[in-house]
């Protein structure tokens, strides 16, 4: 068993607080973990256009931190990403049936997100399962969690004055090929096959532990996170 992140609060304690600033803090946690899976979903379940998609990915966020959406969540009916899904679909249901743009400029400021990104990752997909809408919402949100700890490791990495730790990760565990080994990664890079066995160790552990600190965002409580992590990862996790 290996312990929680840091952080204690869940997501949903943190949105039914009554500190304004936990609870804007909680959303915005929320909508980085969400807003590429949702834009995904919309462009390729709902066919909407790029430009209609991020108007609503922008327009949905606002309105669910306005409003509470997301606060009225039930655990035991489904997980948090599921309700949080049908809540997205409900919201481009009215919008259609309203004939409504889904641009809400004036309510808030938009959120920095990289949606030209996202377009361009579907673009290089050569093919997406469309057949179970709740399956592509779960394989999106995973792709999307795996990609900010990849990132927050090579942050990390830099920060730490450890550049090759992680080019040795992202060369050996991310960007494999057929020829790819301890020894080859080594010669590659000019390291001894014991630093690149050490750097392995250490950036994996690493890689881990992130995706954890990364999903306490995406889940409801502690429960749902302990499922989750067992899931992903056939990790058993304890407070």
């Amino acid at each position: 068993m290996i312990p929680f992140p840091a952080t204690h609060l869940s997501i949903l304690e943190r949105l039914r607080g009554g500190d304004p600033q936990v609870r804007h803090a909680a959303f915005g946690d929320l909508a980085e973990g969400y807003w590429r899976p949702s834009y995904h979903y919309l462009r390729l379940q709902w066919r909407l256009a790029p430009e209609v998609a991020e108007d609503a990915v922008q327009a949905f966020f606002t309105v669910a931190f306005e409003k509470g959406y997301l606060e009225k969540y039930d655990p035991s009916k489904a997980r948090f990403r599921t309700f949080l899904r049908v809540c997205l679909d409900r919201f481009v249901q009215n919008l259609q049936k309203a004939e409504q743009t889904a641009r809400r400029g004036g309510l808030a400021e938009r959120l920095p997100l990289d949606f030209p990104g996202a377009e361009r990752e579907l673009a290089e997909r050569a093919s997406v399962d469309l057949g179970d809408p709740d399956r592509f919402f779960r394989d999106e949100t995973i792709r999307a969690l795996f990609g900010r700890a990849l990132e927050s490791l090579r942050r990390a990495c830099d920060a730490e004055g450890k550049p090759q730790v992680f080019r040795v990760f992202d060369r050996h565990d991310v960007r494999p090929d057929d020829e790819t080994s301890y020894a080859t990664v080594a010669r590659e890079l000019n390291l001894s096959v014991a630093q690149v066995t050490n750097y392995l160790h250490a950036s994996r552990r690493r890689f881990r532990e992130l995706i954890l600190t990364h999903l306490r965002d995406l889940v409801a409580d502690d429960h749902e996170f302990q499922a989750e992590a067992r899931d992903l990862l056939g990790l058993e996790v304890e407070p």
